[in-house]
């Protein structure tokens, strides 16, 4: 899941782990999956976008994706940047299943999770969705973390190079097998926080501090109608400091 998804590439760019080239008719189907689902990631122009192998993770990350489904080998990551607020513009939209309260980014990332849901149980795998959440939640950074594309913040959300917290990821657990990573970038899963405490200053609701997260301050302060902003009938913006004023993500800085 790297900023970079958009960029340019070569073939011989990829570099494929020593773990993943043999040679047997198991290994070469999983590469052949994994290409094929990177391919429609480029061709449906999703800028966040990885992959983890839970082979490769240790028992107790593993079983954190378990939960969702006991025979999980993989979890893919797609997301999407937020490159102005009016995408945070919470909506409310009518359904199958009633009424829903959503914002823009989060929309378009369901769609894509939908999406590649369908292709992987086309071609007869198990899948459970993750919604992603525009709230801060520090299991769940913790949990995008896993990708090393980027960090947990003080903000308690996930912090990538180019685009900073101003991102909106969710996940699908699957049973199809797929070989991880995404060998064209470096990691950035250092913690580049470091002093900084723009955020827990930032925060009016008193949710953010040095200790920790008050999800319920948070919540409260959110859905208190003299805190948002009506842009037009049933669109509201809610506050959003926490992610809009960190520094990091230059693509990204709002005004």
């Amino acid at each position: 899941m790297k900023a970079q998804w958009h960029t340019k590439r070569r073939k011989e760019d990829l570099k494929i782990p020593e773990k993943y080239r043999e040679m047997s008719p198991e290994m070469q189907n999983r590469r052949e999956l994994t290409f094929l689902l990177q391919e429609a990631a480029f061709a449906e122009k999703m800028t966040l976008y990885h992959v983890i192998d839970l082979d490769q993770l240790d028992k107790q990350k593993k079983d954190i994706f378990l939960k969702d489904l006991p025979e999980a080998r993989s979890v893919i990551f797609l997301g999407t940047p937020i490159f102005e607020p009016l995408l945070l513009m919470e909506q409310t939209v009518y359904g199958s299943l009633g009424e829903k309260k959503t914002t823009m980014a989060e929309s378009q990332v369901e769609c894509d999770l939908r999406s590649f849901s369908d292709k992987l149980e086309t071609m007869g795998y198990d899948v459970t969705i993750k919604l992603p959440t525009i709230l801060p939640d520090p299991d769940f950074a913790e949990i995008l973390a896993l990708t090393k594309a980027g960090f947990k913040g003080k903000n308690h959300r996930l912090i990538i190079e180019h685009f900073g917290c101003r991102i909106c990821v969710g996940y699908l657990v699957s049973n199809a097998p797929l070989m991880g990573g995404d060998y064209r970038y470096p990691d950035f899963d250092v913690d580049r926080c470091g002093d900084c405490q723009i955020c827990i200053d930032a925060c009016l609701a008193g949710a953010l501090t040095q200790s920790g997260y008050d999800q319920k301050r948070c919540m409260d302060y959110r859905e208190n109608l003299n805190n948002q902003k009506s842009i037009a009938a049933h669109s509201i913006v809610k506050c959003n400091r926490c992610m809009a004023c960190c520094p990091i993500g230059e693509k990204t800085l709002w005004e």
